[in-house]
């Protein structure tokens, strides 16, 4: 009897003992669950402190790109009121006609460096469109970025010169004709796309030619066709044409071929847009005697030396310069790199303009 009494209190007591156990961990739960609320609750706090801030820093990001647009837009309009009104030369209005100038160009060692530097003197020159032509199969990258960069107004052309006709690395200058393609494809480009232009005058600048700013004032003033003196060329310090009393040509003091009807450079001479769009089948020709691109050219258009205009004060002054870059004395091997546009490294393809 005593046993079964003792071993009730033993029992009530560890049941006693296990309830109040059980209640201490649901207690335990209770206040861990309460935990977790308030820090779920200071989390969520957090968070939305967070979702604002990250609003107010979209919104700051998405004002400081506004403002970098804006800058962006200013500074390529201060850029262009330098270039163009506070130019190297005199300031000229809207009405004034454009200077179509169409510059033939080919892959070669001084392509990059001869077409950066022309582009740094036209880009001082207001109202001018560059008509740039590659002889080329495509379109490429180098000479597409120096346009770019110009801010001039500009069209890209590629022509291929015929195999037939290409000159290899070795070959002089002189040996065929040069640029024929490009300038035919300028000039399509021009009949098709300028047809409804009344006045703008077209110039056959090539990329290795020097130009001072002056003759470029001198290329607005032509009416019909306009000719002028050009240094360092024909074996001669200047050829010019030979004026009367009276300002009309009556010849030219070239000595080359002195007997072409036009005895002058590409570079000495600038025509009205006009002329090439009533004459449409005036292109330049692999077929014509050698020095008779010019001439050619002219007479297809309908010029003689009685309607040329001789201007540069009467052809007096010189403001162009038929200096080209001298062919880059290379290597046998970097010849041939250049001959197959392969094997450059990264520095030498920045150089030239070609890709790596």
């Amino acid at each position: 009897m005593i046993s079964s009494r003792i071993f009730e209190k033993w029992w009530l007591r560890a049941f006693v003992a296990l309830v109040i156990f059980f209640i201490w961990q649901i207690c335990y739960a209770i206040n861990k669950v309460q935990g977790l609320e308030e820090e779920k609750t200071v989390l969520q706090a957090t968070i939305e402190v967070l979702k604002r801030k990250s609003d107010m820093l979209r919104t700051e990001i998405h004002e400081k790109e506004r403002t970098l647009t804006r800058l962006d837009g200013r500074i390529e309009e201060i850029d262009t009121q330098i270039r163009d009104h506070i130019s190297l030369l005199p300031r000229v209005n809207r009405s004034t006609p454009f200077i179509y100038f169409v510059t033939p160009t080919h892959f070669r060692a001084a392509q990059k460096a001869d077409l950066t530097r022309l582009s740094y003197t036209l880009s001082h020159v207001p109202n001018l469109h560059w008509i740039v032509v590659e002889d080329s199969d495509s379109l490429t990258s180098s000479v597409a970025e120096i346009l770019k960069r110009s801010r001039l107004p500009y069209t890209h052309l590629n022509a291929r010169t015929p195999s037939a006709q290409k000159m290899k690395y070795t070959d002089p200058n002189w040996t065929l004709p040069r640029g024929v393609e490009q300038r035919n494809a300028a000039l399509l480009w021009i009949q098709n796309q300028l047809s409804g232009v009344g006045s703008g005058v077209v110039y056959f600048g090539d990329d290795d030619n020097t130009y001072d700013l002056k003759i470029f004032e001198e290329m607005r003033k032509v009416d019909n066709a306009g000719v002028w003196p050009v240094g360092i060329v024909g074996g001669m310090f200047v050829e010019t044409p030979v004026l009367a009393d009276n300002g009309s040509i009556i010849s030219f003091n070239s000595i080359w071929k002195p007997d072409r009807p036009f005895p002058i450079d590409m570079a000495a001479f600038a025509v009205n847009v006009t002329l090439i769009l009533s004459h449409p089948n005036a292109l330049f020709s692999f077929d014509v005697p050698r020095g008779y691109q010019e001439s050619t050219f002219l007479e297809n258009l309908g010029i003689d030396r009685l309607n040329m205009e001789p201007l540069a004060e009467k052809c007096t002054k010189v403001y162009v310069w038929h200096t080209r870059t001298e062919k880059s004395k290379l290597s046998k091997g970097m010849v041939e790199k250049l001959t197959k546009k392969t094997g450059f490294n990264e520095l030498e393809s920045h150089a030239l303009g070609v890709a790596y």
